[in-house]
């Protein structure tokens, strides 16, 4: 990605909750205005605490959507849609929103699991005005731990939400193993570090500025 020189250093502000949760997961995050989908799509893996593990893909709607964005999409995967389909590398985000009107859309991760995103377009405030450097990314409010990849979507996680603290349950020790937890220390998935989620954007934002 190409270093941004902002001529207009008024962010984007986006809500990015994740749906069908047991407990509230989501981030405010500021952003530059001139960035690709697949920028995008980076910040939020980061800001969320996912891996960048899996397929992903942006909608104006979940279902028949008029809009897709996936990236390196290949031409399968415009059979049987009439939604007019984009490449994530090669559509901005500016571009995006005019299509969406400015509304809200979605952003789906992992076809398996179906982690479904619900983005919105938020106020930008004085205070986050005087957080934002102009180019890099701010997770500037957050809640709720992200769910580990593969655990089986919205209804995977909530059993091993349900599980993880309780030595009592019958998965208690399957879920404790698989995800390298020793001991008996309890898993608090509401307490979220806003700190290490801007420690990771500095460190993406900085990765795009070596390549440049």
């Amino acid at each position: 990605m190409t270093k941004i020189i902002p001529l207009n250093p008024i962010p984007f502000k986006l809500k990015i909750n994740l749906e069908n949760m047991p407990f509230p997961i989501y981030r405010k995050v500021l952003l530059p205005v001139d960035i690709s989908m697949h920028d995008l799509h980076l910040i939020i893996q980061v800001a969320m605490g996912w891996e960048n593990c899996h397929l992903y893909e942006f909608s104006d709607k979940k279902g028949k959507c008029k809009i897709r964005v996936q990236f390196d999409i290949e031409e399968d995967d415009l059979w049987g849609t009439d939604a007019d389909s984009f490449d994530a590398g090669e559509l901005s985000l500016m571009e995006f929103l005019e299509y969406t009107d400015g509304k809200t859309f979605w952003y789906w991760y992992d076809f398996g699991d179906d982690w479904w995103h619900k983005i919105s377009i938020q106020k930008v405030t004085k205070k986050d005005l005087s957080e934002f450097d102009g180019e890099t990314p701010v997770c500037t409010e957050a809640a709720g731990l992200c769910p580990p990849e593969d655990c089986g979507g919205p209804w995977g996680f909530a059993q091993l939400e349900e599980a993880i603290n309780e030595p009592k349950h019958p998965e208690y020790k399957n879920y404790r193993e698989w995800l390298g937890i020793k001991g008996k220390k309890k898993i608090d998935f509401e307490n979220v570090d806003i700190e290490e989620i801007n420690d990771n954007l500095d460190l993406l934002w900085n990765e795009w500025v070596d390549e440049d």
